[in-house]
Formats: C-alpha cells, sequence, structure tokens
C-alpha cells in the first residue's frame, strides 16, 4: 500500500509532519507539514486497530500546509467529513509524499474534561428538590461529578469515586446519566443503626443494597474527592448528655443512669460492657460483686441518633470497727470504759463518713461524729471514752454508718467492762 511505502521513503531535510497538538476522543485535529516547498499535497491517515484509511486535502496556511479539522469520533458521535472512527487509546499513523515522504503517529486520547465539577447534594422533602448538603444526616444523598474526560464509550460509562468516611477509605460507583454526557452521579440513603457499643453510619442504595457500612463518633466527615476538588460534610448526630457522667454504686445496691439531654427522646438504647440492656431514659443499675463497667446510651429522635458514655464502678460497702485508740488494733472484748478507742471506717469511696456513736438502753447519748482519712488510708474517728457516753460495766457501745443514698446501714458493736 501507499502508505507503508510513505513509512520507509527518506524525508527531506528539515522536512515534518505532525499532529496540531494531542488527540482527544470526540474532538477535532488537524495534520501539520512544514519545511516543504510545495503549497499543496495530501495527507493518509490511518486507525491501525481497524485499518480504516482516509485522505484529506493539504492548504497552504502561511509558512506551513493544513488539513481541515479531523473528527475523531466513536460510532455514537454525529457524523461529519472528514472523520475517523476511533476508540480510546487507538494509534492513528498519519503521513504524505511531500518532503521525500513523512509520517508521524499519535493516541487518541479521553474526552476534554471542559470544566468539571463534584457536587454533593441532598433531596430536599419539602422543596423536593436537591441542595448543597452541608451536614450528613439520614436522608437520601447523591455525589453528581461533570467529567466528559469519563466518558469514553458509546454505552453509559461509570468512574468510581473514592470517598473518606473518618478513617475509612471505599469508593462509591457513579454512573453515567446519558450515552456521551458526560455528567455521572450516584444516589445513596444514610442511616446510622447503634450495635455493639458504637453508632456505624450506611451507606445504601435506593433499592437497599448495602454499599459501605463504618463506624462514626461526632466529628466524622463524608468527604468525596476527584483530583483536587472535594466536597464534605459533617456528619450530624443527636447531642446526648448522661448523668452522672461517673458513679461509684455499693454492692448490692442500685444506681441509676439517666438521660438529660435531649429533654425527649423517640428511642433509647443502653449497653453495659457492650452488651444490651434495656431501660428508657433511665437505667438502673446494680451488682454483687465490686467491679467496673462501661455504659454507653443510643439515644434517637426522628432518624437522627447520638451516643453518650458513663463509667460507674460498683464499689464495697463501708465496714466499720472499734479500734484501741493509741494501738489501732481490734480491741479485747469486753473494753474497759474508761479507756479510749476510736471508730474506723474502711472500703470509703466518697466523702469522709458521718457516723453515729451512743450505748445501748433507754439512754443512747448519741453523738455525731466525722472521721477522718490516717496515713493508711483509712478513716477514724478522734479518741472517744465510753464513760464519756455515761456507759459503764455491762453496757454496749454502738457505731452506725447510713450510706447517703439510703442504701444500706454498716454497724460495729463493742461490750465494755
Amino acid at each position: 500500500m501507499r502508505w507503508l511505502l510513505l513509512l520507509v521513503t527518506l524525508p527531506v531535510l528539515g522536512a515534518e509532519i505532525q499532529f496540531d497538538g494531542e488527540l482527544h476522543l470526540a474532538g477535532t485535529f488537524k495534520v501539520i507539514v512544514t519545511e516543504v516547498a510545495a503549497t499543496s499535497g495530501q495527507a493518509t491517515l490511518i486507525v491501525l486497530r481497524t485499518g480504516e484509511v482516509i485522505q484529506v486535502d493539504l492548504r497552504c496556511e502561511g509558512a506551513r500546509l493544513e488539513s481541515p479539522p479531523i473528527h475523531a469520533r466513536r460510532p455514537c458521535d454525529p457524523e461529519r467529513d472528514p472523520s475517523l472512527s476511533v476508540e480510546l487509546g487507538d494509534t492513528i499513523v498519519a503521513a504524505t509524499d511531500l518532503g521525500g515522504g513523512l509520517s508521524t503517529t499519535a493516541l487518541v486520547g479521553p474526552r476534554e474534561p471542559g470544566v468539571p465539577s463534584l457536587a454533593l447534594e441532598r433531596w430536599d422533602n419539602v422543596e423536593m428538590e436537591w441542595v448543597p448538603a452541608e451536614e450528613m444526616e439520614p436522608a437520601l444523598f447523591r455525589f453528581v461529578l461533570d467529567d466528559r474526560s469519563l466518558d469514553t464509550t458509546c454505552e453509559r460509562d461509570s468512574f468510581a469515586l473514592p470517598v473518606a468516611i473518618g478513617e475509612e477509605e471505599l469508593s462509591l460507583t457513579l454512573v453515567e446519566g446519558a450515552p456521551t454526557s458526560g455528567a455521572f452521579s450516584v444516589e445513596f440513603v444514610v442511616a446510622l443503626e447503634p450495635r455493639e457499643g458504637a453508632l456505624w453510619l450506611q451507606l445504601v442504595t435506593v433499592d437497599g443494597d448495602l454499599l459501605a457500612e463504618v463506624p462514626v463518633e461526632e466529628g466524622t466527615s463524608v468527604v468525596g474527592r476527584r483530583g483536587e476538588e472535594a466536597r464534605h460534610a459533617r456528619l450530624a448526630l443527636l447531642p446526648v448528655a448522661l448523668e452522672p457522667a461517673e458513679l461509684a454504686i455499693p454492692v448490692c445496691c442500685v444506681g441509676e443512669i439517666r438521660v438529660t439531654t435531649p429533654e425527649g427522646a423517640d428511642e433509647v438504647r443502653w449497653w453495659v460492657d457492650g452488651a444490651a440492656r434495656s431501660g428508657d431514659l433511665a437505667l438502673p443499675l446494680c451488682a454483687d460483686a465490686p467491679r467496673s463497667a462501661s455504659v454507653v446510651a443510643f439515644v434517637r429522635q426522628g432518624l437522627v441518633w447520638g451516643r453518650a458514655e458513663a463509667a460507674v464502678t460498683f464499689v464495697p460497702r463501708v465496714r466499720l470497727s472499734f479500734v484501741d485508740a493509741a494501738t489501732g488494733a481490734r480491741p479485747a472484748e469486753p473494753w474497759p470504759c474508761g479507756l479510749e478507742i476510736r471508730i474506723r471506717a474502711d472500703e470509703v469511696t466518697g466523702p469522709a463518713p458521718v457516723v453515729m456513736v451512743g450505748k445501748l438502753g433507754p439512754d443512747p447519748r448519741v453523738q455525731e461524729l466525722t472521721l477522718a482519712q490516717d496515713a493508711t488510708g483509712a478513716f477514724v474517728s478522734a479518741p472517744l471514752r465510753p464513760s464519756d457516753l455515761g456507759a459503764c460495766s455491762g453496757d454496749v457501745l454502738w457505731a452506725q454508718f447510713r450510706d447517703p443514698r439510703g442504701c444500706y446501714t454498716a454497724y460495729a458493736i463493742l461490750p465494755l467492762r
């Protein structure tokens, strides 16, 4: 064939054939010949994949020869003359017998992108239209990407959009709305689901298929990115507060964690150490042995969930005893009523305990004593003589501590002589 001969003939020194820039799918290009004496000629163009051949005239434009615009079209693009039927990545050869035989090649690149744009939108059920999304909440959303460079075939093309949810990376498949339009989108429903002590963000197709599921917390953002352009929306969670945020409960006593914010809730789900617990706005708590527990509350208003935590410690009950005021040892019973003693409290987890002390009988002469912490960590009273309470041989001294929550009472007794 004539074009094959042109590729191997020896060109005139300085003569050159070239394309006027990059070749774009669905775009136009020209063939240019320079440094030849002729004022007109022809160029042959071949698509190597298909063998399609066309010839174009070259006309003088200033100091060079140029072809008319040549269309690199797909089967679905409008037919124009002259044109070549191509696909993305095809190799096009341009050759001429001018200048002793010249040739060059070029690859067909993607369509020119135009002005690419990326948008994140939310469906407004009141206005019944798509609006820019600033916050991510349970609703219908979509990413919209306009970029003609991604339109490569005559079918509806697709593009995997990188999306970050907090530290998690995933991709959403955007589909071209119409063939050759260059407009891509994906619609998805955002839902929140409390599970196993965490709040999970779910992206679901409009048909109910799960696209992604990621644990989230306050401040998490959803970010879609195409090149240097990014669109993001911050996750909107319901503000939730628990009272108290830290709670100490004596063993076998009942304490309570309560949701104080928001004032009203459509649903509350409680988790204690990763296990679901039933409860409404208040959660009763009790344990038969000392331990620590983590309490999580998930609260829903409408479709929006929020999360809050509280720390609970189940503590031993306070133990009371009488001790020798001089040695701190357990007193021998019966105890001489003229010798000093102290009242000791162990396993104290709250403020300094206040105890009542008196003697058994019709005239108890009760006194109230506030205990102070000593070097060992125990709480003890000031020295006390039983005789100062009117107690003598044969009487019994008693001490009592009442838990401030009204949960239990601790006792100690000491026979006297």
